[in-house]
């Protein structure tokens, strides 16, 4: 096709895509922004939502900008493009479950206050935005190796921002509970689990179970010496210090998980057991995991061989209760609880439980059973019931299966490997949602939908080659 300018359609058909072209490029730099500020910029406060200490930060200024971008760019191309693709269906379909849920919340169960309510779905689609953005950035135009590249720059310096907090007294800035999300500056102690410029040492570790995959598939997309080494040395071995310092047990679980799947995407699978061996070999020797790891099989243990005596003494004192006088006191065995499984098992799983049977459709809605319940599926099912959590499947399902529809497809490029990587690290994520609310906690669920949206991007892209 020969383009004259002189030519009223050919001028137009010039200017329209002179625009799209311009959005594009500006939604490159605005999404580039945003993997090096989420990761970089502690959570402090601009000013906080009356009723909760959910606060308004930094990064929703920027996904504001995203989001007005995108949807001029949609705008433009037409929004019944966007619609057609099942994908996009099954997300729109999730956000209308959790708006259901919001109603049924208010009207129906009145389980939690109106503007909370709707504060937490509205944060659900803020974390999407950049999802679809990046798929309309990847589809036009080759910038994926760009934007992961901007996610690398930052992760190393997260990495610098942890070395310094354990070495130079660098501020520590968490939200894991109300006063620390006012944004007071803490300092790292000896013997602390390291979160750097994350929110809290989980949410750091569950960015890292998404990003070691794809830096473990990446390395081996380089065919030089040099340029693995320097990938090596600036992004893997960096990020692998930062789990192992953060000291989680679920998402170092989650991330063993997550490799083993990378190495096995890019058919590296006779590497799987040595590198499982020598990553278990550094969380003993170099950190504290062992030692958690360790106590944690102690406790169970002496959970599980305390449980016959403890009938058995039970049962003793049951038959001496009439013979004891008004000063003897029954002696039960020593009860032993790992803190943190004992209040997922005791306190927050069953409040999800409860919400859910007391609206198994829709759920109590989102807030109503507080801000964690260390497992993002009952969660979801407690806040929005079955229909919510049959719409997050969905969105998985279709995801799952553009994913991997794609690496079938065995094409030894960047792209792809980029794709196994990701693909890996989604797999490790689910696994650790399992014990952690990894789909709720920001900083990760941004930058793993932005990573999505350049995953199914690239393979949209591809598709229509």
């Amino acid at each position: 096709m020969v383009l004259c300018l002189d030519n009223p359609k050919h001028a137009i058909y010039m200017e329209k895509h002179f625009r799209q072209f311009n959005l594009i490029s500006t939604l490159k730099y605005l999404l580039s922004a945003l993997l090096i500020v989420i990761p970089l910029y502690p959570k402090f406060p601009i000013f906080n939502v009356p009723g909760t200490y959910v606060a308004i930060r930094a990064e929703d200024f920027l996904i504001s900008a995203i989001a007005l971008a995108w949807f001029l760019l949609v705008l433009r191309s037409g929004f019944s493009n966007f619609l057609k693709g099942k994908l996009n269906q099954a997300i729109l379909l999730y956000l209308l479950a959790g708006l259901l849920s919001c109603l049924s919340s208010v009207f129906l169960t009145k389980t939690a206050p109106t503007h909370i309510v709707f504060l937490h779905w509205a944060r659900r689609i803020e974390y999407l935005i950049p999802f679809f953005a990046a798929v309309e950035v990847i589809k036009y135009a080759k910038h994926a190796r760009f934007l992961i590249t901007s996610l690398f720059i930052a992760t190393f310096f997260v990495f610098t921002f942890g070395f310094g907090q354990i070495h130079f007294n660098f501020p520590v800035i968490t939200t894991q509970n109300e006063e620390y999300s006012k944004g007071l500056a803490l300092r790292w102690i000896a013997g602390a689990r390291l979160s750097s410029t994350f929110a809290g040492h989980y949410d750091l570790s569950a960015f890292l179970v998404v990003l070691l995959p794809i830096s473990t598939a990446l390395f081996w997309y380089y065919k030089k010496i040099k340029n693995r080494i320097l990938f090596l040395v600036f992004s893997v071995l960096p990020s692998f210090w930062l789990i192992l310092r953060a000291e989680s047990r679920v998402s170092f679980i989650s991330f063993l998980f997550g490799i083993s799947v990378s190495l096995w995407l890019i058919k590296k699978r006779i590497l799987i057991i040595p590198v499982l061996i020598a990553t278990i070999l550094c969380g003993v020797l170099f950190t504290n995991l062992g030692v958690r790891y360790k106590n944690s099989i102690k406790t169970y243990w002496q959970k599980i061989t305390f449980v016959a005596p403890a009938f058995a003494q039970s049962a003793a004192l049951e038959r001496s209760r009439s013979k004891q006088t008004e000063n003897e006191k029954p002696q039960m065995p020593s009860i032993f609880e790992d803190r943190s499984t004992a209040i997922r098992l005791n306190v927050e799983w069953p409040r999800a439980i409860r919400a859910f049977m007391k609206n198994p459709l829709l759920g109590t809605g989102y807030s109503s059973i507080t801000l964690a319940t260390d497992n993002d599926y009952l969660r979801l099912l407690g806040e929005t019931g079955i229909l919510g959590v049959s719409a997050f499947f969905l969105v998985i399902l279709r995801l799952l299966m553009k994913l991997f529809g794609y690496i079938k497809i065995v094409r030894k490029n960047w792209s792809w490997y980029f794709v196994c990587g990701l693909a890996a690290g989604f797999a490790g994520l689910l696994l650790n949602a399992t014990f952690i609310d990894v789909f709720e906690a920001s900083k990760v669920a941004i930058i793993f939908w932005t990573l999505a949206g350049v995953a199914i991007g690239i393979v949209s892209r591809d598709e229509k080659a």
